[in-house]
């Protein structure tokens, strides 16, 4: 999963996911 968060081929579902999960990165 990390992988696929630091990649931008993640989608914006993904994206949404990994925004709540690390914040601090958003």
């Amino acid at each position: 999963m990390k992988k696929t968060y630091q990649k931008p081929v993640f989608t914006k579902r993904e994206r949404l996911s990994s925004v709540t999960a690390s914040p601090s990165s958003s």
